[in-house]
């Protein structure tokens, strides 16, 4: 495989850039918005050499380090950024780039995966929190040591009534409490709809 093959993002990605018009738009520094304009001008014209994000900043760009944890926080944010980008940017990150990464509802099962195995409690609360979180690193963190990793799974009524089931009997009486109150507010709402 040679390098510009290894570099190449999933072909989806390659082919819609509306993304980054988003994060163009969104962008409070004029010169990271230029820079991004021709790379994306640049890529425009070869749709198929497209580099992976991450990669195409640092080479591409000539952006300080700043800029380029500035560009790496914004596309995390962003909620059109592709399930494939993110993930390139999950690599290395800082804990705060992983805890943004985390909750972006549009970051990838497998991505959200690693993520729920980070020493930081922010960045596995953050995962916790996400609906589109794998079952499985749910059912994880439901026996996280920290309280308020399982405190977030027992608030968010988009987990499945066995995570919360297995919380309102939890040791800690706050996270006790929350999945109680979460499981009887989802019988409510069935409840209501039948």
């Amino acid at each position: 495989m040679t390098n510009s093959q290894s570099q190449q993002p999933d072909k989806k990605d390659a082919a819609d850039l509306s993304y980054l018009y988003d994060f163009i738009c969104e962008c409070p520094n004029p010169r990271i918005t230029e820079a991004m304009k021709k790379l994306v001008d640049h890529w425009l014209e070869k749709t198929t050499t497209v580099p992976q994000l991450t990669s195409a900043i640092k080479e591409q760009l000539n952006a300080t380090n700043e800029e380029v944890v500035e560009i790496c926080w914004l596309l995390a944010i962003n909620p059109n950024t592709p399930p494939s980008v993110l993930k390139d940017l999950s690599i290395g990150g800082d804990s705060k780039l992983l805890e943004r990464i985390a909750e972006n509802s549009n970051t990838g099962a497998g991505t959200l995966a690693q993520l729920s195995y980070q020493a930081v409690a922010e960045i596995r609360i953050a995962t916790a929190s996400n609906p589109t979180t794998p079952l499985a690193s749910i059912m994880m963190l439901v026996s996280d040591d920290n309280p308020d990793v399982r405190f977030s799974i027992a608030e968010n009524p988009k987990v499945p009534e066995g995570a919360l089931n297995v919380l309102k009997d939890d040791d800690n009486p706050y996270v006790k409490m929350r999945a109680t109150t979460t499981l009887a507010r989802l019988k409510l709402e069935e409840h209501l709809q039948n």
